[in-house]
């Protein structure tokens, strides 16, 4: 029987209005720029730009994941031949594949995130879960990769 593990909405409509957000500011920024110097002012906008960028990327990553969700796409999916990841692009490893699992917590300007590091024989075919996104707690779905294997 396969494990279908969903996205954590609020986490994903968080983010998004965290970017939207963002956006604003820096297109505020972009308008409202009253420096005097020409060389200060090109360096601020240079800037914000590359901030907009940024934003707009991971507005993006996000929006897709919260239009999987309302299609019922599950995140993960975990059965007998092994993991499906969906978060991002979809990524499957089979059981065989994974020598061990274990967590990580990566410290980020935007605060702390929990990844799930699945390792394999072959380092080129390894997978990070994301278990921020994910409506499962991040121990338990370490224990539960951690029985199927």
């Amino acid at each position: 029987m396969a494990i279908k593990i969903k996205f954590k909405r609020s986490e994903i409509v968080a983010n998004i209005i965290l970017n939207l957000a963002g956006l604003g500011i820096c297109c505020i920024m972009m308008l409202n720029n009253n420096v005097s110097m020409p060389v200060k002012n090109l360096i601020v906008k240079i800037i914000v730009l590359a901030a907009i960028a940024a934003l707009i990327a991971n507005l993006w990553a996000h929006l897709r994941r919260y239009i999987k969700s309302l299609n019922h796409i599950s995140a993960l999916e975990i059965d007998h031949l092994g993991i499906c990841n969906n978060i991002s692009k979809p990524k499957i490893l089979r059981w065989n594949e994974i020598s061990y699992v274990k967590t990580k917590t990566v410290q980020m300007s935007s605060g702390r995130h929990s990844k799930i590091l699945v390792h394999t024989y072959d380092p080129s075919h390894s997978m990070i879960i994301n278990a921020d996104v994910l409506d499962i707690d991040k121990n338990e779905l370490l224990d539960l990769l951690n029985q199927k294997k």
